[in-house]
């Protein structure tokens, strides 16, 4: 009988609608006003028509938020089986968020400038999360694309709605523009609607006894809130008008409010079941550091800039040198000394890429000190570079690393090298996409060049996910240069898998004297996922997400550059787990009372990683994925013996065998219940082979579905 461990599924994700009808500044508005108050705790990202339609969101999504501009497209692009989808999601226990035309969206009438002939809009709308008309302009003076009608709106808010979570304010003004009044909105409390904020000043629509302004309505198991002002806007991010009247007042006024708007927006979130990000981090808006620091280790400053500075990159203005990219997405001001001391001949170049500053200095583990004030201890990484390097030349020594010695003649340790130059920035976008998207940059970087740092604000997963990367997560990109010459045997497939065996192995092998890394229970999810033990739920043998892989590939004669980058939750522990809290239960069950080991360094984490890596890529190299490697895969994996469902399949139950050696393909055999014992299957003979970055694999459903 198959048997299946159990994995705990979270909501993640707080995905914002970013379809036609949503203006450029409402998403910029909502997603920065998200990521401040819950950006800690979950994914903030962005969802299409077609990815709301077709894709399986649903599962993980904590809030689906409708922001401002208009709603009209909303209705061309999602009436009918769109809105069925977000109906269902709220209906059986989803959250939805509607801010202005999200309002006007999610109510059961629309009633817009019904004084204009040239801009009415009068109908009913699929959602009906509140069951009446959301009627406007609130105020007089609206004008599309337009500042003209905005206004700082006074609200009063009614507290008495919101128990037991964040507290609101009694009383802000909140930037508003074209929004609507929810009509009668005191009548339908046995339908499961309560106003929550109301306009304090009087308005232009007749609205009834009250004039709600922001609207809590039960829909089924879920909830969802609808706003016609725009409590997400920030008086602080408000551009100037100065042919507006007034506007400097509004930009005041909104300003001013601005930690009561946060508080207000904040118990809304609560209320519909979202954990908040600490109140320390509101206002801790993540801005990119734009100075990289490279590391390099003893004698290879040189080797670097050589590369770095050739003719056919580089381009010296003034005294000063540029790597000016032009395919890439960014600039680079190349500095360096020996001595510490910053270059003084920078200036910034016009342009409409992000310029970053690249500071290349030689750096020895132990010697001098790190001037740069960043949150990146390279002592520490460099000192445990050699450590584990010693390690792994001392053969017989790494017990993961004997099993690759299965078979060799005489001792085999390759010469190590990699992460002698290492990038890091405080914030950046994306380690990834940083390399990735400069492809003459990345074309001049060794096998083995790494960047890291201690934040990302624009993290990547595969497909359309978001990696959250709060401070606490390491993350990083290795360079690996991989030969066309042998691509055919050596296929690209791989890299997710060598990566998988390589956190693994490091997490284990993080501390060679204490053997209760060993012991940590983490597992690989296929393709390219990091799963561990739940210590949260210590009864059952639930897993949870930690870490992810994402490996990205150009060419550049002669050899194809993979950018693999790693995510993985070391220190933090949202928003699921982290491995220092599976280290300490780990410890305080097989240990007792003697104290539990030291957090992870994530420098030291990273540094053996890149030894594992390495190591991996050599044997790969040379035997490909061997058995060796193989066995050592499968030892870590999920996926033993599961039964899934193939949904492109016609839908066939099949057992996962494994992955082939020459392609790695994700090999399932065909089963069938042999009606003889129950959930018992037997093999019908009928094989089917998938590739990885064609399918998706819904563990929690057992369910394996062709990407859209």
């Amino acid at each position: 009988m198959a048997t299946r461990l159990k994995t705990d599924q979270r909501v993640l994700n707080v995905l914002i609608y970013a379809g036609a009808g949503v203006t450029p500044e409402c998403l910029r508005q909502c997603t920065e006003s998200l990521k401040r108050l819950v950006g800690c705790k979950y994914a903030v990202s962005h969802i299409t028509a077609s990815t709301l339609k077709t894709e399986p969101w649903q599962s993980t999504c904590a809030l689906l938020v409708f922001p401002g501009g208009a709603d009209l497209p909303f209705c061309r692009d999602l009436n009918g089986p769109g809105n069925r989808v977000i109906a269902d999601y709220v209906r059986n226990g989803g959250a939805y968020l509607g801010f202005c035309a999200g309002g006007y969206y999610g109510s059961g009438q629309c009633w817009f400038q019904l004084d204009d002939p040239s801009q009415d809009v009068k109908g009913p709308r699929e959602l009906a999360f509140f069951p009446g008309t959301c009627g406007g302009p609130a105020f007089k003076g609206f004008q599309y694309h337009c500042e003209m009608g905005a206004k700082a709106a006074k609200l009063s808010v009614r507290k008495e709605a919101f128990t037991g979570g964040q507290a609101p304010p009694d009383v802000f003004r909140s930037y508003y523009n074209g929004g609507g009044v929810f009509l009668n909105a005191e009548a339908m409390e046995s339908d499961g609607v309560e106003i929550l904020a109301e306009y304090a000043d009087h308005i232009d629509f007749p609205s009834g006894k009250t004039q709600a302004a922001v609207v809590f309505c039960k829909v089924g198991q879920g909830k969802a809130i609808l706003t016609g002002p725009h409590p997400e806007f920030s008086g602080t991010s408000l551009k100037s008008q100065p042919d507006i009247p007034g506007y400097d007042k509004l930009v005041e006024e909104v300003t001013a409010d601005e930690s009561a708007r946060l508080e207000f927006l904040a118990a809304c979130l609560s209320k519909m079941g979202l954990s908040l990000s600490p109140k320390a981090a509101w206002d801790d808006i993540p801005r990119l550091t734009t100075m990289l620091n490279i590391y390099c280790q003893g004698g290879h400053l040189e080797s670097l800039l050589n590369r770095l500075t050739g003719r056919s990159y580089a381009v010296i203005t003034d005294g000063s040198i540029w790597l000016e990219d032009k395919y890439g997405s960014d600039m680079f001001h190349l500095e360096w000394t020996t001595d510490g001391s910053w270059s003084t001949n920078y200036e910034p170049r016009k342009s409409d890429k992000v310029t970053w500053r690249l500071n290349v200095g030689s750096k020895v583990a132990g010697q001098g000190d790190d001037e740069s004030g960043t949150e990146f201890d390279h002592d520490i990484y460099y000192a445990s570079l050699e450590d584990f390097r010693m390690l792994e030349s001392n053969r017989g020594f790494s017990t993961w690393k004997q099993a690759l010695q299965v078979g060799t003649q005489g001792p085999w340790c390759p010469t190590l090298s990699w992460g002698n130059h290492l990038m890091y920035g405080d914030t950046v976008t994306s380690t990834n996409t940083l390399l990735s998207s400069n492809p003459q940059l990345l074309s001049k970087l060794e096998s083995g060049f790494t960047f890291t740092a201690t934040r990302q604000v624009a993290g990547r997963g595969r497909g359309n996910n978001v990696w959250v990367s709060p401070a606490g997560c390491l993350i990083m990109s290795t360079v690996i240069n991989h030969s066309a010459n042998v691509i055919a045997s050596r296929p690209l497939g791989f890299f997710n898998y060598l990566a998988a065996i390589a956190i693994v192995e490091a997490i284990k092998g993080y501390d060679h004297e204490d053997d209760i890394y060993q012991k940590l229970d983490v597992k690989i999810k296929w393709p390219n996922d990091i799963y561990v033990r739940d210590p949260s739920k210590p009864n059952e043998p639930a897993y949870v997400k930690v870490g992810g892989i994402l490996a990205n590939c150009s060419y550049s004669a002669p050899n194809y550059q993979v950018v693999l980058g790693i995510g993985l939750n070391t220190n933090n522990a949202q928003p699921t787990t982290s491995l220092d809290a599976l280290l300490k239960w780990t410890a305080s069950v097989l240990q007792g009372d003697k104290p539990p080991p030291p957090p992870f360094h994530i420098e030291r984490l990273v540094a053996r990683i890149v030894t594992c890596l390495e190591i991996l890529y050599d044997h790969f190299l040379r035997k490909g994925f061997s058995d060796e490697v193989e066995a050592l895969y499968y030892k870590h994996w999920l996926h033993t013996n599961q039964i899934v469902t193939l949904e492109d399949e016609d839908g066939v139950k099949a057992r996962v065998l494994g992955i082939t050696k020459d392609q790695g393909l994700l090999v399932a055999e065909e089963v069938m219940e042999d009606g003889i014992e129950l959930n018992s299957w037997k093999g019908t003979g009928t094989m089917f082979q998938l590739q990885s970055d064609e399918n998706g694999f819904d563990y929690w459903k057992g369910l394996i579905k062709r990407k859209v």
